[in-house]
């Protein structure tokens, strides 16, 4: 039965939280150090290129490698579950172990490289695929690589041999002058074990394609003793070269697993650390816990208090907003009578203004009057004037009548003639005096009448001025009388809408405090609610306590 993905211990989200350039800062594997590991491993920039010329050699071993390789680990209960904790199937796990001999050929081997192993050695890490489960599935790979060294370099020996012909009965004696002279330079002895393993042949270069005279007596293909050891001497340093990368692959991943294990050991101690103040924090949680309990019987009788005084609160809420109400709606009606008095204030002020045309009209009337009599006086001192001049014509008429009834009397009876109009002359300017004295009086009547009038107007006059002056205060007056009923007006519907929203936010006030109540029974039932979960919090203290002292056990077995 498959696990199920939630069991797995590494799955898609796991891969992606690994970073293998995060790995290689905290293991402090840098430019630098990488450089240090290749000197001091002894892998140089020709063991760089002898991997990239066997490119071809690990794409041709890669598949048989990789399913010799994990039908090895699949054959062995343990590994195999190691194997079944990834969410990825072995045929995925295949196709990144070909993917990875292929990159053994690279031939680029700096950051990135190490970045990638890194990151392969943490998800080994993280499947708790012990070390001896990775360097023991190694030796598959040393296995593989040795002998596909070996068979390519029997292939081209063969090769060799092929070419040079057959033996015609003195190679035996020329092989071993050879092999004598090999020794000489080479200080060893041609009898050697090792040496005839590597000439004659041995489990990985085989020996067969040198000289060797069959039991027939029939002559073998010859590799002269030179190019055999050219031979084994590539296959050593191909060899070499790929032992000395896996070697640093294996450093990395080595160091992974060091790191990862002294993180768990920090993570010990940072649970003893946690346990002993978790241990402290119990014993102050339980003292906790009990004064949560006597407090809560306090806040439950003072949230019933406080239920109550919201209850008062309310009904004086809901009376002060009735209040509120009543002063909105005579505010508005001190408003509407504030509008009519500016309107009639208004209206006076207008009043006044016409009246003030109208005094000023009269005014104007008046001097006109005051001018028409100024004009009558002068007149009537013209006629005076007249008056005079006529009693003087009496006075001479009358001269001259009496002085024709003197030359009457003088004539005689001639003179009774001249007489009679003499008297008719001194009657008419007698009449004629009379007359002027009688206009003159009138005159003088009028004079008096006029100066009469005159002073009424002037008097007349200084009324209307003062009249107009007046009604021109009082139309000042009215107007501050009205600029002072706007501004009153202006402010009481300020006070108004204010008083509205007085009223509305009063009553936003009983409705919160309606709520207000509601919540304060909530609390009083949360408070009972906290009761008990205080009850099941002592509970679980008791389980926190068993559980510290389980992960003490744990970590003293882990010591």
């Amino acid at each position: 039965m498959e696990t199920h993905e939630r069991e797995y211990k590494i799955d898609d989200t796991v891969r992606r939280t690994v970073d293998g350039s995060e790995l290689t800062d905290d293991l402090e594997i840098d430019r630098r150090e990488i450089e240090w590991r290749k000197s001091f491993t002894r892998f140089d920039d020709v063991d760089a290129e002898r991997l990239e010329a066997m490119e071809p050699l690990f794409r041709e071993i890669a598949d048989d490698l990789v399913e010799e390789f994990y039908d090895h680990l699949q054959s062995d209960a343990k590994s195999n579950a190691v194997l079944r904790a990834s969410s990825k199937q072995v045929e995925q796990l295949k196709r990144t172990q070909r993917q990875y001999l292929v990159e053994l050929a690279d031939g680029e081997y700096g950051q990135d490289y190490f970045d990638r192993r890194a990151r392969i050695g943490k998800l080994h890490e993280l499947l708790e695929m012990e070390p001896k489960f990775y360097l023991g599935s190694s030796t598959i790979y040393y296995e593989g690589i040795l002998s596909a060294l070996a068979d390519e370099s029997k292939e081209q020996l063969g090769e060799s041999a092929t070419g040079h012909g057959f033996d015609d009965g003195s190679s035996t004696e020329r092989t071993r002058l050879e092999s004598e002279s090999a020794s000489e330079r080479s200080g060893t002895d041609s009898s050697h074990p090792e040496f005839e393993s590597d000439v004659d042949g041995g489990p990985e270069f085989g020996g067969d394609a040198a000289y060797e005279p069959d039991v027939d007596g029939e002559s073998e293909p010859v590799v002269p003793v030179s190019e055999a050891q050219a031979a084994v001497d590539d296959v050593v340093e191909r060899a070499l070269s790929a032992m000395k990368l896996l070697t640093l692959d294996q450093q990395v991943v080595m160091d992974t697993y060091i790191h990862a294990y002294a993180d768990v050991e920090d993570e010990l101690e940072r649970r003893k650390e946690v346990s002993e103040n978790v241990q402290e924090s119990v014993t102050e949680l339980r003292s906790g816990t009990d004064t949560v309990s006597e407090r809560t019987d306090d806040i439950s009788g003072l949230a019933g208090d406080q239920s109550e005084s919201m209850g008062n609160i309310a009904s004086e809420v809901s009376g002060l907003s009735a209040t509120v109400e009543e002063i909105a709606a005579n505010a508005e009606e001190v408003s509407a009578t504030s509008e009519q008095a500016e309107q009639l204030a208004g209206d006076t002020t207008d009043t006044a203004e016409q009246a003030i045309d109208k005094m000023e009209r009269v005014e104007d009337a008046a001097d006109e009057v005051t001018d028409d009599v100024e004009e009558l006086r002068e007149g009537v001192q013209r006629i005076d004037e007249i008056v005079e001049v006529i009693n003087e014509i009496a006075d001479q008429t009358n001269l001259l009548a009496l002085n024709a009834s003197i030359e009457a009397a003088t004539a005689g009876e001639a003179g009774d003639g001249f007489a009679v109009v003499a008297n008719e002359v001194k009657s008419l300017a007698e009449e004629s005096q009379q007359e002027a004295t009688t206009i003159e009086r009138m005159v003088d009547q009028i004079q008096e009448d006029t100066e009469d009038t005159v002073d009424s107007l002037e008097e007349a006059n200084e009324e209307i001025a003062d009249g107009v002056a007046l009604v021109e205060e009082t139309v000042e007056n009215l107007e501050r009388i009205k600029k002072s009923i706007t501004e009153a007006s202006t402010g009481i519907q300020e006070v108004a809408v204010a008083t509205d929203d007085q009223a509305a936010t009063t009553e936003e006030i009983a409705s919160m405090t309606d709520t207000a109540m509601e919540q304060s029974q909530e609390v009083a039932d949360e408070i009972e609610a906290i009761v008990a979960i205080n009850g099941r919090l002592e509970g679980l203290v008791d389980e926190i306590d068993a559980e510290v002292d389980r992960l003490t056990a744990e970590r003293l077995d882990r010591t």
